[in-house]
């Protein structure tokens, strides 16, 4: 660890770490800060707002992004005190452009008043406005989720307001095509709150931007056309692409075991392709042994999209959620109601989409403790998964790019090891003061996080995470230096963390149910924390499905002592790993074809209650365990 420090200090590059910005760069970005703000006194209105047409302000987020909201000394805070005064009053205010360029600079949006006046707001600056609004928050202390997701009805309702507003009929395409291509509220499914109004909002938004947009509803019949009586059951999934694995092997696994004389399965596609898409030709043969046609939706608006949809008379349209939560064209699309029973999956994060159009979302039973927070946070009904969430293939180790063990990363051998592989917007201040406690408890401990996989977002929140570590660390008198951040690595390479791992940190209050999986078959235990949010539920079902409900823990306070108690109580870390061993052939997580059966299961069970699709003659018309128990 010396070593790594000394290389941090002089300033080399060490391929595999990300290290914290060089002090003199940071340095540099504040003075210019402070240049520029203290030159904006200085400007005309006329003259500031030729300012927010640079390039900088195109990217509104890039204050949060750089960590600037770490850095807050008493002139700071008083610029934006004054800020949001002026902003406070509107954009009739002489000052108004001034104050929102402070804004930008220095603060959050949730963390300053809207400007409700947008019809006085200049046309050229407005989508600089809406765009800042849109920003992903980053969250600097523990309760900041809380507070983000209270600002985010009134904002959410406040734009539906401007979409419906007659004062700006004349701006409201520029008002739409911003808000379809930059709101992503997708950091709430990393609170540990209850999100339902939320989506509402959101629901509300889309519903008036539809309203204003006729042609998204489409031309076809849908899917309220009378049936054909003999036909098989027509299921629909809505995939973000075919080729991005691990998607299309989850997928695979959990619809490939379904009876092809029931259902006839269509993929629908958006064909995305980003740095971790794989043109996999076994892949491809695999999908069309048990998929009937394939559809892609790339370059089609939302109506050719609703329309190609609803041309395929579907019973069941599921949706593969992702987390990105906005207007996007999907989101439109998902809004309108494409099949008789429109059904939200996910492969990690389950939650209710706020949209009518879906009937059900699947979820794991819920434990009775949660199921009335679980039945709060949902518009949707229930369709109940038994036992696992999800299953997953088994992890096949691929040769490494890159060696990455203990020497490479300078830990010690007989240094405790606990590691994180989730991606940067995981790393909530709730959960990395956790993780800092428990190292600060733990001699000798380290910390290794991949926070940067190719397929995420690359490594553009490295600074703002930084900022999270050095404040949580400094609070709990812990040497940041014992947190290793790992570079941008290929999944390959990722697979190797865990061979270095003693105890693999499952996240909170969200889920991370794919890396849990992964510890667990490396022999790794994984610590998982209970939550009352369905988001939050996919940790706990892995373990808890091959017995150990000793790595289920209460809350946060809980989730420290187990973590201590793993890492330093080496007898029952022997006793964990020797139970897990055990379990693991039998895993449910692993069965991919039950899994595969209940899950058709469950949807025969909605055909029938929906349609009227008879049974399988081997149907018991018993419901399984965890709908008798809801029954009750």
């Amino acid at each position: 660890m010396a070593d790594v420090a000394s290389w941090f200090r002089n300033g080399q590059d060490w391929p595999l770490l990300a290290p914290p910005p060089r002090a003199e760069w940071l340095a540099l970005l504040r003075s210019s800060r402070e240049q520029l703000c203290a030159s904006l006194s200085q400007c005309s209105r006329e003259e500031v707002e030729t300012v927010l047409r640079a390039r900088l302000f195109q990217r509104p987020d890039v204050s949060t992004q750089l960590g600037l909201v770490f850095d807050r000394p008493a002139a700071v805070a008083s610029r934006i005190a004054a800020a949001r005064e002026i902003m406070a009053a509107g954009w009739s205010h002489p000052m108004a452009a001034h104050a929102f360029t402070i804004a930008v600079l220095d603060a959050q949006p949730w963390e300053m008043p809207i400007m409700r006046d947008l019809h006085t707001c200049p046309e050229h600056v407005m989508e600089r406005y809406l765009t800042w609004l849109f920003v992903r928050p980053v969250y600097r202390a523990i309760g900041d989720d809380a507070k983000y997701v209270a600002w985010l009805p009134e904002m959410l309702d406040w734009l539906k307001q401007q979409v419906d507003a007659p004062a700006l009929r004349q701006r409201l395409a520029a008002l739409i095509n911003t808000t379809i291509r930059h709101l992503d509220i997708g950091m709430v499914i990393y609170s540990d709150v209850q999100v339902r109004p939320v989506l509402d909002a959101r629901a509300g938004l889309i519903e008036a931007m539809t309203r204003q947009i006729e042609t998204l509803h489409g031309s076809g019949p849908g899917p309220t056309a009378l049936r054909p009586a003999n036909r098989r059951i027509r299921l629909g999934i809505l995939l973000r692409t075919i080729m991005k694995h691990p998607d299309p092997q989850a997928f695979c696994s959990q619809f490939e075991h379904f009876d092809q004389e029931r259902y006839e399965i269509i993929v629908y596609s958006q064909d995305l392709v980003d740095r971790q898409c794989e043109h996999d030709i076994s892949l491809y043969q695999r999908l069309f042994r048990f998929v009937s046609a394939v559809r892609t939706l790339n370059g089609l608006d939302v109506r050719q999209m609703v329309d190609r949809i609803h041309a395929d008379d579907l019973d069941v349209f599921v949706y593969s959620y992702a987390a990105t939560i906005g207007a996007s064209p999907t989101d439109l699309l998902v809004s309108s109601r494409l099949a008789r029973v429109q059904i939200l999956m996910n492969s990690y994060v389950p939650m209710s989409t706020g949209f009518s159009s879906f009937t059900h979302v699947a979820t794991v039973a819920p434990a009775p403790e949660s199921r009335a927070s679980l039945l709060g946070e949902c518009r949707e009904e229930f369709a109940e998964i038994p036992r696992v969430l999800l299953s997953y293939l088994p992890f096949v180790p691929q040769p490494a790019v890159r060696p990455i063990n203990r020497a490479a990363l300078r830990i010690s051998a007989n240094a405790v090891v606990l590691y994180n592989g989730g991606a940067v917007d995981k790393i909530v201040p709730v959960q990395l003061d956790a993780w800092v406690r428990a190292l600060a408890r733990i001699p000798g401990s380290v910390l290794v996080l991949a926070p940067f996989n190719p397929g995420w977002s690359g490594v553009s929140g490295a600074t703002s995470l930084h900022g999270l570590i050095e404040s949580t660390c400094r609070t709990h008198r812990v040497d940041p230096r014992r947190i290793i951040v790992l570079r941008e690595l290929s999944p390959r390479d990722t697979h190797q963390l865990y061979e270095l791992a003693t105890v693999y940190l499952g996240t909170f209050p969200h889920g991370s149910s794919t890396s849990v999986a992964l510890a667990l078959q490396a022999g790794v235990p994984a610590v998982t924390r209970r939550s009352p949010w369905l988001r939050g539920t996919g940790d706990a079902s892995i373990v808890q499905s091959i017995g150990l409900d000793e790595l289920v823990a209460a809350d946060a306070d809980a989730y420290v002592d187990l973590t201590v108690r793993l890492a330093t109580d080496a007898p029952f870390r022997a006793q964990v790993c020797e139970k897990m061993r055990a379990a693991l052939p039998t895993a449910p997580f692993l069965a991919l074809s039950d899994y595969g059966h209940a899950l058709q299961g469950l949807f025969d069970r909605l055909a029938h209650e929906s349609f009227a699709y008879p049974l399988p003659a081997d149907a018991t018309g018993v419901l399984p365990e965890s709908a008798e128990r809801s029954a009750a």
